[in-house]
């Protein structure tokens, strides 16, 4: 059996990881970690720690009107570098409850795709400037 990090737990939902194909499960956010616990088999987890979390990505799209939508996905970035990303319907509650353990500075908007041609076109103008 699979054990749990936290000693208390502040959310529970329907999650899918995405690591090279979906894998149906739960995520749990608690006072120690965030963990997902797969459907089929328990013994097959993942388990962060706080300490061990760089930042934490979330979509936002602008909807009509200017207004901000989260998406369904985010990404949880560690600190060696590695990307996980999750999906669930309740995105929005989960990252909140994560911003209560890990503050705002850590919970951040995922970069856009046009963010990639932009930060290059500034490093190509600034090794021209150089």
């Amino acid at each position: 059996m699979a054990q749990s990090l936290n000693t208390k737990v502040d959310l529970t939902t329907e999650a899918v990881a995405y690591l090279g194909f979906a894998q149906y499960g739960q995520i749990m956010v608690g006072d120690k970690a965030i963990e997902f616990f797969d459907k089929r088999s328990v013994e097959n987890n993942m388990q962060f720690p706080w300490k061990s979390i760089l930042r934490v990505e979330g979509e936002v799209s602008r909807a009509f009107r200017g207004k901000k939508k989260i998406g369904r996905q985010f990404s949880i970035v560690l600190q060696n570098g590695k990307k996980v990303r999750f999906s669930s319907k309740e995105t929005g509650k989960i990252l909140k409850t994560l911003r209560e353990y890990l503050g705002n500075e850590k919970v951040v908007q995922a970069p856009k795709f046009a963010d990639a041609f932009r930060n290059l076109y500034y490093r190509i103008t600034k090794k021209k400037k150089a």
